[in-house]
């Protein structure tokens, strides 16, 4: 999933699944045919820290019931890799490069405040019963888009949604105050058509040029 916006420089936007390891290999051919000034990925300023700490020294990474399950299907479409080996090329990259590479995600503690703005103790009781049923469910097998998005759907209501939403807002604005020449911006599938559209509403004197719906390697 691609969508490039143009006008005083350059943005494109880069949809790519976390849990394939096949997304890195996606990421490292747009960075090394592209010629691009700067990278912003969809995770955290410390998050991008600790994919650093990550690089120099791989460790086991501790995942909870619900990354387990989802990892478990996702490897009906291939080899997984966690963490995501989208965003471990990126930093890699970006560091042969002598590139930028900056996190867009809402930082800890103003996140935990959007949290308690909008979720309710109704959505946390749903959202336990929804995790029960992870492995009984019938999910939708045809790519790992339709099923990302899917389960993307089945867990984030209520509450959860808004914070995916406001997600989306933090991300766009934080891509137009650190945008820097022309720049990538590699976010998670689930988040690329709200990330599109508030970008659309966030970006002055820039249009979308282009839009791929299928993620392919290049």
């Amino acid at each position: 999933m691609k969508a490039e916006f143009d006008g005083q420089s350059r943005i494109l936007l880069l949809g790519i699944n976390k849990a394939l390891k096949d997304s890195g290999m996606l990421v490292e051919q747009v960075l090394t045919a592209g010629d691009f000034d700067s990278i912003l990925l969809s995770v955290t300023e410390e998050e991008i820290q600790g994919l650093r700490e990550y690089i120099k020294t791989p460790v086991e990474v501790e995942m909870d019931d619900v990354e387990i399950i989802y990892e478990y299907f996702m490897q009906k479409f291939g080899e997984t890799s966690i963490p995501p080996e989208a965003y471990v090329s990126a930093i890699k990259i970006a560091d042969q490069k002598g590139l930028e590479v900056r996190g867009i995600d809402i930082p800890s503690g103003i996140y935990e405040d959007i949290f308690v703005e909008n979720v309710q103790l109704t959505d946390m009781i749903l959202l336990s019963f929804r995790r029960r049923r992870l492995l009984r469910r019938r999910w939708n097998f045809s790519d790992p888009e339709s099923f990302s998005s899917e389960w993307d759907s089945y867990l984030n209501k209520g509450g959860y949604m808004k914070i995916e939403k406001e997600r989306a807002k933090h991300m766009a604005a934080e891509i137009a105050a650190k945008k820097k020449g022309n720049t990538i911006v590699i976010v998670e599938s689930e988040r690329f058509n709200d990330l599109l559209n508030d970008l659309n509403s966030t970006l002055q004197g820039y249009k979308v040029q282009k839009t791929v719906e299928e993620m392919t390697l290049v």
